[in-house]
């Protein structure tokens, strides 16, 4: 009997390489793609339970202790005193989502906070290699999908190899999104993994429900086509038919 030559024995290993492997691989794929799927077509809100429990927030009761200067009339829902760059302030927080800095003892407004603050902010916040801010504006629309609000805001640029940019509420001080490089190429790559090449948030699209659906049936009728082909089950298809 005629030794099989080299090229056929490499085209049988790898045969039997690529089938092992694609039912291990496969099962992991079929998971994706169907999980997938089944994640767009729920609902969002209703996983989040948002369309049964509100988190709005409640008015300060009448009585709430509070700074002389601060006039309870029935829209506040915080005033806490804290930390901004070092100094201490009062944050006075409406059940509109609205937010106000002032000065504990004398109550004088200081929101929107300056360019300098925010640069100073922003420079406390830092923690990577030394470097400096090499910009800043103030915003007042979404930039992108990088930064979507609470407006308006500082952008703050610093002056690193990743050119990173934080921003900060020009309302309270607070940090918000801060995006560099690696965060845009990894938003790019969401896009384009959940199909939403515009917003990058939209995981219940109708591509990508019809195209989790169609890859579950690809892979489902994967695995039919590779059972088929498995010499053992043949035999016994063989064997059930001739007995």
């Amino acid at each position: 009997m005629a030794t099989p030559s080299l090229k056929l024995r490499l085209h049988v290993l790898g045969s039997k390489i690529h089938k092992w492997l694609a039912i291990f691989v496969g099962v992991q794929v079929l998971l994706w793609l169907g999980t997938g799927a089944l994640m767009s077509f729920l609902d969002l809100e209703e996983v989040r339970s948002e369309h049964v429990v509100s988190r709005e927030q409640e008015a300060l009761p009448a009585d709430a202790p509070l700074p002389a200067w601060v006039a309870n009339d029935g829209t506040l829902a915080a005033v806490t005193t804290r930390s901004l760059d070092g100094d201490a302030v009062t944050e006075v927080r409406k059940v509109d989502g609205s937010v106000n800095l002032h000065d504990p003892v004398t109550g004088r407004k200081l929101s929107p906070i300056s360019a300098a603050t925010a640069k100073s902010i922003a420079l406390r916040a830092w923690t990577g290699p030394r470097t400096t801010i090499e910009a800043a504006r103030i915003v007042d629309d979404p930039v992108g999908t990088e930064f979507r609000g609470p407006f308006p805001a500082w952008q703050v640029t610093y002056a690193d190899e990743a050119s990173t940019r934080i921003y900060i509420d020009a309302a309270s001080g607070t940090l918000g999104a801060a995006r560099s490089h690696t965060w845009r190429l990894f938003d790019f790559i969401w896009g384009l993994h959940i199909m939403d090449w515009t917003e990058r948030d939209r995981i219940n699209s109708w591509w990508l429900l019809l195209f989790g659906i169609g890859g579950t049936i690809i892979a489902l009728s994967g695995f039919v086509l590779l059972a088929n082909r498995m010499p053992r089950l043949r035999r016994r298809a063989k064997k059930s038919k001739l007995a």
